[in-house]
């Protein structure tokens, strides 16, 4: 494993910035994070909301905190964590589903080396 404190940092800031950027996304343009979905009612905006906007914005505040706390590994472990159980959904649907397009093939190729970078690169042992 690779230990850099400066690496890490930077992977969990990028990270954070993402997901961010998805949140912002979600306030300002739904229709175009949903590959081809549509929201239709009260019930879908607000699940679409809890996900896209609370979930992904608690994310980049943990990924925040992880990269200040940089030598306290689990805070960014459980971001990889977040990360790496979309993965995780990613798969279960390839079994359940089928095979996806290629948009979520690269949103999952993104989400298994971002959560996998995370955590191969770990603070340093310092004081």
């Amino acid at each position: 494993m690779l230990r850099s404190d400066a690496v890490r940092r930077l992977i969990l800031g990028i990270a954070a910035v993402v997901f961010v950027l998805i949140a912002t996304q979600a306030i300002l343009r739904p229709d175009q994070l949903l590959l081809g979905r549509h929201l239709d009612g009260i019930d879908s905006y607000n699940e679409f909301r809890a996900i896209y906007l609370g979930l992904w914005l608690a994310t980049a505040v943990l990924l925040v905190i992880a990269a200040q706390r940089i030598r306290e590994p689990v805070l960014g472990d459980l971001g990889a964590l977040l990360i790496l159980g979309q993965v995780f959904g990613r798969i279960v649907s390839l079994l359940a589903d089928g095979v996806p397009g290629p948009r979520v093939w690269g949103i999952f190729m993104l989400e298994l080396v971002g959560g996998a970078a995370i955590l191969v690169v770990r603070p340093s042992r310092g004081t």
